[in-house]
């Protein structure tokens, strides 16, 4: 049997292949040492990159400097990179680690992405498998600065998960090669992150 795409699927495939093209233009221009290319990879990213250390550091302070210092690795770098993969998941790997970085710098002791966003939690991951999200009232609701308030109320090492998934759209196997952590890992946070979004929606909703 033949299938059938919605119209709404062939628009997103669609999409998805033309920002692809427009990734791999971007970066044949920056090799070829085009300083408006430059200047445009850094006005894409700049502000996702800086939100995201953010979400990893808890510092604006830090986050600024691992975005500099991220831009900095991703232009000298940048002859190593696969354009079979999305340019954002490669760009954010580097930032994540960077932020890492940082916070080993800060403590001066030994820090690994578990002690962020936990260690594998063993049966649980075959077992749970993440909703379609927290409510959908949230979802069709909530403005920016909603979104970004209830994040900023979740312990530190669901953050920067949160934000990937709903502020930047990116696939559970993005968020896991990202953070380098497990994906089923990444599926059991989010699972525990909605959760406690619900508790906060209803807590919320009890007080108004």
């Amino acid at each position: 049997m033949k299938r059938r795409w919605s119209v709404g699927a062939v628009n997103g495939i669609q999409r998805g292949l033309e920002l692809a093209s427009d990734e791999r233009d971007l970066v044949r221009r920056c090799l070829a040492r085009e300083e408006r290319a430059y200047r445009e990879l850094i006005r894409r990213y700049q502000t996702p990159v800086v939100n995201l250390a953010w979400r990893i550091t808890g510092s604006p302070e830090d986050a600024a400097e691992v975005a500099q210092e991220t831009f900095i690795r991703v232009l000298r770098s940048l002859h190593t990179y696969d354009p079979e993969r999305p340019l954002k998941t490669w760009l954010f790997k580097i930032a994540a680690n960077l932020a890492l970085d940082a916070i080993r710098r800060r403590k001066r002791r030994p820090v690994s992405i578990e002690d962020l966003f936990g260690e594998d939690e063993g049966p649980l991951l075959e077992a749970v498998e993440p909703g379609p999200g927290p409510d959908a009232q949230l979802m069709l609701d909530r403005s920016v600065e909603r979104f970004d308030q209830l994040v900023r109320e979740m312990p530190e090492h669901y953050q920067a998960i949160l934000y990937l998934r709903y502020r930047e759209d990116l696939a559970y196997e993005e968020i896991a090669e990202t953070l380098s952590i497990p994906l089923g890992t990444v599926k059991v946070r989010l699972h525990r992150a909605h959760e406690i979004l619900r508790r906060k929606l209803s807590a919320r909703g009890k007080r108004s």
